[in-house]
């Protein structure tokens, strides 16, 4: 999972991504200078679960990404089966291409916890 992350992290205007949990522990992280893994994950994980709370409430089904967008960046949250990937982006990154390059990371990082998932 770590080299997934690590190759996410390499895309030109990726500031850096995480797989985490859903209760916000960090599994793999690498992020830029200035961007604490726990910190990430806190907010991903708070943001996230109002997300998932809201589509269940108004029967939208399970979101496959949330995007929260900010003055100096986007955070990417894609549910990858139990685990969470968390993309942090540079603001002007054209996010259409982006949100197509993390398909294949994810798929890996989603095969990697079945393989490593309890029997």
């Amino acid at each position: 999972m770590r080299e997934a992350v690590r190759q996410l992290k390499q895309r030109v205007g990726v500031r850096g991504a995480l797989v985490m949990t859903s209760d916000g522990m960090v599994v793999a992280a690498d992020l830029c200078d200035g961007l604490a893994p726990d910190s990430v994950a806190a907010l991903a994980s708070a943001a996230v679960g109002q997300a998932l709370r809201a589509a269940r409430d108004l029967r939208l089904g399970r979101p496959r990404r949330v995007l929260l967008t900010a003055s100096f960046g986007r955070l990417v949250f894609v549910p990858v089966d139990e685990l969470m990937l968390v993309i942090v982006t540079e603001p002007s990154l054209d996010l259409e291409l982006t949100l197509l390059e993390i398909a294949g990371p994810a798929q890996r990082i989603r095969e990697l916890s079945r393989l490593n998932a309890p029997l």
